[in-house]
């Protein structure tokens, strides 16, 4: 059976470079070794039986690019046991992830991998998933993946609902109000459009003052259109809307920093891991700000520090890409997944110490992308782009990449303990894939009241993630000093 390659996943099935594999990638780690007999028996029957692209490759036929049905199939051609060299030690961990993060999957078979590792930290064990970004987006991906765990207990968790424990949802990432904007419709923004010109009199009120920054914003468009915004409320979409645009438009490529170049095809993996999702919580409460707020905070403290360390004292803002999934996480996945997702772009500022100047000034530009049609536009802008050939797809999608240093998302995890085949699951963590010349990927992800942060970085222009992982940690705990 073959199935036509649907336009909005062509783009990322194509997307592929030596230096940039489009991969989602995510592990589990298991509290002892399970039964991987049992563990392969979940992999058939929650993924290859239930989601149909998994038992198929990717093909072009009569220049159409297709899902076919491999008829070689075969789950050990997907599935692999691997052991460790002892000790299996966080550090050989991460040099195993690393490797296998760059090597390209067979074209000739489905385009995910699974591997079953033992000998972590001696007797441990960890499950390390692999899928193509062209098969489905990384929110349904990390549902899919999941989708393979069991409650613990007498928990009634919805394993393929991320953010789920019971039937109560939970938070749905970094920028809900941007995407249930988009899901509402094109209703809701012409609403908002409207109530932005009516209110535009007093928001442009003090437009003579940003004009007197004169040839600076000549020099620098995308300064004069934030200094002139930034006059506005946070909720002014108009407004809103125009700068998140003119920055899309106006703006240069990435700032240059230490980590500024080409990419190279070897990655290195590192993570941050255990931090506690009440200490974070806490944070949030004091200072009237989101989770998420908190951790870009601890974001931009750590790449602050990062920086200053290497030099770099004078970079006061880096831009990130921010997905968004377009369709409701707490319904159960189609058997056809696809990818269903836009993105913003967030302006992280950098070089702000005092924390609770840190955490107001996140907060305001989360909600100045919430209250935007910016995710509806870029939606817009990827659907035409899905639709024109190959390479100039591939071109226009890494001419918005490179205007940023990667990619971060926030993926809520299950709030209670999952099982695999029986086995208790005590961590998840994923990573992103990154496109261009983005140097770093971040991932962060909550499991069972706690948080980790993955980092994926490319091994020439950031050979120390795990340095990173380590200011970003720190962050955290500096940030909670003030609760």
């Amino acid at each position: 059976m073959t199935v036509a390659v649907a336009p909005r996943d062509l783009t990322w099935l194509l997307m592929d470079r030596p230096n940039n594999l489009m991969y989602v990638h995510g592990v589990m780690w298991l509290a002892e070794p399970p039964d991987w007999d049992a563990v392969e028996a979940v992999v058939q029957e929650r993924l290859v039986e239930r989601f149909p692209v998994f038992g198929r490759r990717a093909a072009e036929v009569d220049g159409k690019w297709v899902w076919e049905d491999d008829p070689d199939f075969d789950l050990h051609h997907q599935v692999r046991r691997v052991r460790l060299p002892e000790p299996g030690d966080a550090g050989q961990a991460q040099e195993y992830l690393s490797m296998r993060f760059s090597e390209p999957f067979n074209p000739d078979r489905p385009l995910w991998e699974i591997d079953l590792v033992d000998g972590v930290d001696g007797d441990q064990s960890m499950v390390f998933a692999r899928f193509h970004h062209g098969i489905a987006d990384g929110v349904r991906l990390v549902q899919v993946l999941l989708s393979m765990l069991d409650p613990i207990g007498d928990q009634q968790a919805t394993p393929t609902a991320v953010g789920r424990s019971g039937k109560k949802p939970g938070p749905v990432g970094m920028v809900t109000g941007a995407a249930k904007g988009i899901a509402s419709g094109a209703a809701d923004f012409v609403t908002g459009v409207g109530s932005a010109v009516k209110s535009a009199p007093s928001a442009l009120s003090g437009m003579p003052q940003a004009l007197s920054l004169g040839w600076i914003g000549l020099r620098e468009p995308t300064r004069l259109t934030d200094a002139v915004s930034g006059m506005a409320s946070e909720d002014n979409m108009l407004v809103n809307s125009w700068r998140s645009v003119s920055r899309l438009t106006l703006s240069g490529g990435s700032v240059d920093t230490v980590w500024s170049g080409t990419v190279g095809v070897e990655k290195k993996l590192a993570w941050v891991s255990g931090l506690s999702l009440t200490e974070v919580r806490d944070i949030a409460k004091a200072h009237t700000v989101t989770i998420n707020d908190v951790m870009l905070s601890a974001v931009s403290l750590g790449v602050t520090n990062y920086l200053q360390g290497r030099g770099e004292e004078n970079v006061d803002q880096i831009s990130w890409l921010v997905p968004i999934s377009l369709k409701p996480i707490d319904t159960e996945l189609p058997k056809e997944l696809g990818n269903h997702f836009a993105v913003v772009t967030l302006p992280m500022p950098l070089g702000i110490r005092d924390p609770h100047v840190l955490l107001r000034e996140m907060h305001s530009r989360m909600n100045r992308i919430k209250n935007s049609a910016e995710p509806m536009i870029l939606y817009g802008v990827q659907r035409v782009v899905a639709e024109t050939p190959a390479a100039i797809s591939v071109r226009l999608t890494n001419f918005v990449a490179n205007k940023t240093v990667g990619q971060i998302t926030n993926v809520p995890g299950p709030r209670t303990p999952m099982a695999l085949a029986g086995t208790e699951v005590t961590g998840i963590l994923g990573w992103v894939p990154t496109s261009g010349n983005q140097p770093l990927g971040l991932c962060i992800f909550s499991y069972n009241g706690v948080v980790n942060i993955g980092i994926a970085a490319d091994a020439g222009l950031v050979p120390d993630p795990g340095h990173l992982a380590q200011l970003i940690e720190e962050a955290v705990h500096e940030l909670g000093k003030t609760v």
